[in-house]
């Protein structure tokens, strides 16, 4: 697979290993997303802490990333908030990573995502939530709090729209395998392909495709002897 953008990402590197250009991935509609823009956007709730008998703030936040139909669930921990309670600081590691072909595939959709019911204030209690969690986004039974996939910039009186985030300097990188990344990308591009080409040659008749599925047309369908 070739990219082809004028900015680099993490797993680019790969198409200089597996030199095909089968498939051209053109990512000129990317964007930088980093940790400050990522900071932005996590939704910290607070809560009454009846332990310690005062307000405290909700620790952990959730990311989903899909390429294709591979998906990597990350946590983020918070581990610092400015004077007006902003995040401007987390740890973030790969909570699980796993493929779900009855989803519609997607080219890349990153986004901050929460979970009913799951509040949990420690990591242990989250480790043992993982494979529930896989299974509500398998039933799309989550919360979508904000997409990362998104970025407008104001060039005088016009809004140009990113879609594709850059994701080397938000952390990501150093969770998940680059390998893994590129080809969920290349496989995007291989099943869009495989689902346009035609799959009848020009001509073939409903007599044709009956007879090439094995049936017969005397006798394999209902009111016929």
């Amino acid at each position: 697979m070739r990219i082809i953008d004028k900015n680099t990402d993490f797993y680019d590197y790969y198409q200089n290993i597996y030199k095909d250009d089968t498939f051209t991935f053109d990512r000129r509609d990317s964007f930088l997303l980093t940790k400050e823009t990522l900071c932005s956007n996590l939704h910290i709730d607070k809560y009454w802490s009846w332990i310690e008998k005062q307000y405290k703030y909700q620790k952990f936040a959730y990311l989903l990333l899909q390429i294709c139909n591979t998906f990597w669930l990350f946590l983020i921990e918070v581990t610092e908030l400015d004077n007006y309670d902003r995040v401007t600081n987390y740890n973030i590691e790969l909570l699980s990573q796993w493929k779900d072909f009855d989803k519609p595939r997607e080219l890349c959709n990153f986004e901050v995502v929460d979970f009913y019911f799951y509040h949990q204030s420690k990591k242990e209690e989250i480790y043992n939530h993982v494979n529930e969690f896989i299974d509500d986004v398998h039933r799309n039974n989550y919360k979508h709090r904000r997409s990362l996939s998104f970025c407008g910039f104001r060039i005088g009186d016009k809004t140009i729209e990113k879609n594709i985030p850059l994701l080397k300097a938000c952390g990501v990188a150093n969770c998940v395998d680059a390998h893994d990344v590129y080809l969920a990308f290349e496989e995007y591009f291989a099943l869009e392909k495989s689902s346009t080409e035609r799959r009848e040659p020009l001509g073939t008749t409903d007599i044709d495709k009956i007879e090439s599925h094995g049936f017969d047309k005397k006798t394999s369908f209902r009111g016929k002897t």
